[in-house]
């Protein structure tokens, strides 16, 4: 699990900073030792939904607010590593490109296939 507490913190640390709401930065350094430290996947769940809660609304596709409910409800049931790392892989592709750090392009293909290795 602990791989896929890295991803998460990779894919965080690339949004740009006006990517997410002021309150974030506050919660920003605890967040990323809890993430780090988690041996929990429903509590790395929870984090996750607690920064997905965090993006500014331009920083997302428009239709990530018809899908966001659900998705939070499918975050805060997953049960195994395959379904959260499915679930981490959508709210990535639903953040806007340009809410990422430029250097997010050339480490994006890494960082998915990385990412499909728990669905095998």
């Amino acid at each position: 699990m602990v791989e896929l507490n890295q991803l998460v913190l990779e894919l965080e640390s690339n949004l740009k900073s006006e990517g997410v709401k002021k309150e974030w930065k506050e919660r920003r350094s605890s967040w990323v030792s809890d993430v780090a430290a988690s041996v929990n996947l429903t509590y790395l769940s929870e984090l996750l939904v607690e920064w997905q809660s965090n993006l500014q609304g331009k920083s997302v596709d428009i239709q990530w607010e018809e899908r966001r409910n659900r998705w939070v409800e499918e975050c805060l049931a997953a049960s195994i590593v395959q379904e959260v790392s499915s679930l981490l892989l959508e709210l990535e592709t639903n953040i806007n490109s340009e809410a990422m750090a430029d250097e997010w392009q050339q480490n994006r293909e890494n960082w998915v296939q990385q990412m499909h290795r728990f669905k095998e």
